[in-house]
């Protein structure tokens, strides 16, 4: 949080629950660590009960990195404890340079603590405090994995599903997550699929993609790659590229508007990046008769979860388009990937429902459904306080 930053003075106990925030300590190795590292830790738990692994892992390095003081946003921990133990927390992130009528809620609730109101606590705490930050819209999001019962969401017996107003995909509506926003207020703005790619699988769909890829784009287009640091010479048009992905994808109902990105914010987020323990790999594509960059790709790994790559950010310019140069980048990363971090076995992707195009690219690299994201929206009316 910046130094300048308000901060939630007040905390608020009912019965034996206690909420209040928790201090992001100077070092993990400060004795007021504690209570940070368990906030991380419940969220590895909660995060392991959804996917059944811990391929979404993250440590007090990274977190720590996370929620360091930058100008770009603002980050609050609020924990709830009872008898000393924390049985769940709320992560409140607050744009300061773009978005500014907006906030992103995370909350967590200990399996062992769940339907005892911990999480409507929560929340109540949580909205307090972004209403007296002037923001009026809170987004959250909530996860389920396929494997919960071998079935997608709209399949035969699961029951009636959530559909967002698109129309793009669904959510399970007695998922307890769904259940808890639906009651709080909050709408269905977007279903996103998670996807993972298996690199153990014996497939190798790279390869011959990017060939194919290749010779679509013709000689106008030359892949760029880098890792860690985007070269100098490029920065300000990468920065342009981040700017342009921040509303390029579908976003369904969600209010957003696009962010304000330049080299100093791509700087910092590399240096963030990299203080947690991750990695990213970078492919971008030339335009040679301009100079210019029409798009890139994204890959990201933390030491935390060694065998794991996120793919990220995936934007072509729309002055750019139809010449395959999504599947150009995605697949010239994929190749990549291989030799930089041979260690990594399996990647994960999100994409919205609506986006049928890089679903399709997915598909065609291998990549194989394995969960559902529910983006949630509410926006606040007046306070009934």
């Amino acid at each position: 949080m910046r130094a300048d930053a308000p901060v939630l003075q007040s905390s608020m106990s009912t019965d034996s629950l206690h909420i209040g925030p928790v201090p992001v300590p100077p070092d993990l190795s400060s004795p007021d660590a504690a209570d940070f590292l368990d906030v991380v830790e419940l969220g590895n738990l909660v995060q392991r009960g959804v996917w059944g692994s811990d391929d979404f892992r993250r440590d007090g390095r990274q977190e720590h990195a996370a929620f360091r003081s930058n100008p770009y946003e603002e980050r609050l921990i609020l924990a709830a404890q009872r008898d000393g133990r924390i049985v769940g927390r709320a992560i409140i992130d607050l744009p300061l340079t773009d978005n500014l009528s907006a906030c992103y809620l995370d909350l967590s609730v200990h399996p062992e603590a769940r339907s005892e109101g911990v999480g409507g606590a929560l929340y109540a705490e949580a909205e307090r405090y972004v209403r007296s930050r002037g923001r009026s819209t809170v987004m959250a999001w909530s996860e389920v994995s396929l494997t919960a019962d071998g079935r997608a969401p709209g399949a035969p017996g699961r029951g009636e599903d959530l559909v967002p107003a698109s129309g793009a995909g669904s959510f399970p509506s007695g998922d307890p997550a769904a259940r808890m926003a639906l009651s709080r207020g909050f709408d269905l703005a977007q279903v996103d699929r998670c996807s993972v790619l298996d690199l153990g699988s014996g497939r190798n769909a790279a390869a011959d993609a990017f060939a194919a890829a290749q010779a679509a784009a013709g000689p106008d287009y030359e892949v760029l790659r880098w890792e860690g640091h985007c070269p100098d010479d490029r920065l300000d048009q990468y920065a342009r590229l981040r700017q342009a992905m921040s509303t390029d994808a579908p976003l369904g109902d969600l209010d957003l508007d696009e962010e304000d990105w330049d080299g100093a914010r791509v700087r910092e987020a590399e240096n963030r990046l990299e203080r947690g323990g991750g990695r990213s790999l970078v492919a971008a594509v030339l335009h040679r008769p301009t100079g210019e960059l029409a798009g890139h790709t994204v890959l990201e790994r933390y030491e935390a979860a060694p065998a794991v790559a996120n793919q990220e950010d995936t934007l072509v310019l729309r002055a750019h388009r139809g010449h395959r140069l999504g599947m150009l980048l995605k697949a010239a990363n994929l190749l990549a990937l291989r030799s930089a971090w041979p260690g990594v076995e399996r990647i994960y992707t999100w994409n919205a429902e609506e986006n049928a195009f890089m679903l399709a690219v997915n598909v065609e690299l291998g990549f194989v459904p394995a969960g559902w994201v529910a983006g949630w929206q509410k926006r606040l009316g007046p306070s009934a306080v």
